[in-house]
């Protein structure tokens, strides 16, 4: 099998250019063709936040967000209405020290006349320019008009002893199945972060059954087609105000997973080129036009998204454009380790159930598979990563379930779970092995992508029966904030019995699943401690567009420091 093509550390930096003495990196987006950064210049004041002007929702439609934090710096986003831009407008960006609302300064003045190519977005890299383990206002301000005021947090110093962090964790956002009354409930958690495990858009256009949710692409197809198309649905799920409001609220810390461009999307090795699943695009076939909808798709999610990852709009081959791996360390607490389980995933494997050798335990990024989720370059980089011992607690962003899931109820397989590790059995044991043979303590995969809560034992192997020995870490997957889950799918969302005899078969046919919940929408609340991990799991109404939206806790777990073990909280 041929293997993609790598970037090293060197081509991130590059693609984020140099960093002007006094001045903030603004990212190029790769709309740029001179692939320069946008340049800023520093001015003097004291700036302290201000009340938002009226009209800040005319100018500043999309809100503001802040993302990928480091212990110096964190991006800053945001979006200018094309009617409120005018070439020549000044932009200025001002951050504050929450504490107090002291003057921090100095101001940034960002350079626009390249912001049309970009979908008017603007990013802003401070990177060298903040404090460990603070918390920051900022606020943009266009032509006289004060935007809304965004709040984030920089990472805890290289070396310290953090108490805690608390991450808020979502996935599965489909804008036109529901409303977002999670993101209220979130906002108003004590978090420090929050992590987004894909599916932040879908590709699908059309009606809505909920009242100002119905979707039409400027193509006018039912899914995306083009750039376009994705600028247009970033657009329209950034204008929700309770997303708005949780994304002003916390840094992000993101990955995708597939519909971000199109359903079950993979790579196909051998054709070289992108596919998307069966039956998923009506132009599938199309080679050139898949490369294009790829190319399309990386681009909308790189220029909306609050991310500091390495990004070449010219790179010749797709697996070039993006490296979206990467990795935040929270002082001697946490790694928190982020994978791109799609632009590198090979089709899954029909028949998975392959050993691995000695030898390939012994390097995994070496092993050339035939079916792959993560690709050589980055199963090397993770094996690296996980296998890190400077921190207490490892936690995995994983966008797709990793423990197998055996998913027949009623005589009959419910649905299809290859699109999950279970379709990348090799690889998934080769890493668990890995894993294993290294004894990596206080493992945590963050999971996303099955629209369910769950908590679970991920194993070396799912063959005999549960033995605790052959526990590599424990899965905990929060629930979609909106998507279809398997009530939906099943007609059962209001037949508790239906639900009651699925969940047992699910566990009965699952014994290193501890908890399973298809049933609702929400989110999922995960804190690291030196002494445990608390996971708590939340149902949020998503037919209620208001504050109001019921919430209740599904459940809630505890995984002692040292032990591979979830205790029923």
């Amino acid at each position: 099998m041929t293997e993609e093509p790598t970037a090293d550390r060197r081509d991130v930096l590059r693609s984020l250019g140099g960093v002007p003495t006094g001045a903030a990196l603004v990212d190029a987006l790769g709309n740029d063709p001179s692939g320069r950064s946008l340049p800023t210049e520093s001015l003097s004041g004291e700036p302290e936040p201000v009340e938002p002007d009226p009209d800040a929702d005319r100018v500043f439609p999309q809100g503001v967000a802040s993302g990928d934090p480091m212990s110096d710096g964190v991006v800053l986003w945001t979006r200018i209405a094309p009617d409120a831009y005018s070439s020549g407008g000044q932009l200025t960006l001002q951050m504050t020290a929450a504490s107090g609302f002291h003057a921090f300064g100095p101001l940034w003045s960002i350079e626009t006349d390249s912001l049309p190519d970009r979908d008017y977005t603007v990013k802003v890299d401070l990177a060298g320019h903040l404090e460990p383990d603070r918390e920051y206002h900022y606020q943009f301000v266009y032509d006289d008009v004060y935007g809304p005021i965004g709040r984030c947090r920089t990472l805890p110093r290289a070396g310290s002893s953090p108490e805690s962090v608390r991450f808020g964790v979502v996935t599965c956002q489909n804008y036109r199945k529901g409303y977002y009354g999670a993101f209220n409930h979130l906002a108003a958690e004590d978090l420090d972060y929050l992590l987004h495990l894909g599916d932040f858009i879908y590709e699908w256009a059309g009606d809505s059954t909920h009242d100002g949710r119905s979707i039409t692409l400027p193509s006018g197809h039912g899914l995306a087609w083009n750039l376009a198309d994705f600028r247009h649905l970033y657009r329209t799920y950034r204008s929700d105000r309770f997303l708005q409001q949780a994304l002003a609220r916390y840094a992000m810390i993101a990955t995708w997973d597939d519909h971000e461009i199109v359903n079950n999307r993979y790579w196909d090795y051998e054709a070289g080129r992108p596919k998307a699943g069966k039956g998923a695009h009506p132009r599938n076939d199309d080679a050139a036009f898949m490369r294009q909808l790829f190319a399309d798709g990386i681009q909308a999610w790189w220029e909306y998204m609050p991310v500091r990852v390495q990004y070449d709009p010219d790179a010749a081959h797709l697996h070039d454009r993006l490296r979206l791996w990467r990795s935040f360390r929270f002082g001697d607490l946490l790694d928190l380790v982020v994978t791109d389980e799609r632009l590198f995933r090979s089709q899954s494997d029909e028949d998975p159930r392959v050993d691995v050798s000695d030898a390939a335990l012994s390097a995994p990024g070496s092993v050339d598979l035939d079916h792959t989720m993560l690709g050589a370059a980055q199963r090397e980089w993770f094996a690296d990563a996980v296998t890190d011992d400077a921190t207490t607690w490892t936690a995995w962003a994983n966008e797709v379930l990793n423990m197998h899931l055996d998913t027949e109820y009623n005589g009959k397989k419910q649905f299809d779970n290859g699109d999950a590790w279970d379709g990348y059995e090799t690889e998934r044991r080769l890493i668990m092995r890995y894993l294993d043979r290294q004894d990596v303590d206080n493992f945590v995969a963050l999971t996303g992508d099955l629209h369910t809560a769950l908590a679970g034992y991920m194993r070396t192997d799912y063959d005999e029966a549960p033995d605790p020995d052959a526990r590599v870490g424990v899965e905990l997957m929060t629930p979609a904030l909106t998507s279809m889950n398997l009530a939906e799918a099943g007609d059962i969302s209001d037949n508790p019995f239906a639900q009651d005899l699925a969940r047992s078969a699910i566990l009965r046919n699952n014994p290193h699943l501890q908890f399973f919940d298809s049933f609702h929408h929400g989110y999922a609340v995960v804190e690291f401690t030196p002494d445990a991990c608390e996971y708590t799991a939340y149902a949020v109404d998503k037919t209620v567009d208001s504050t109001s939206a019921s919430k209740h806790k599904l459940a809630a777990f505890s995984v002692p420091e040292g032990e591979v073990r979830l205790n029923r909280s």
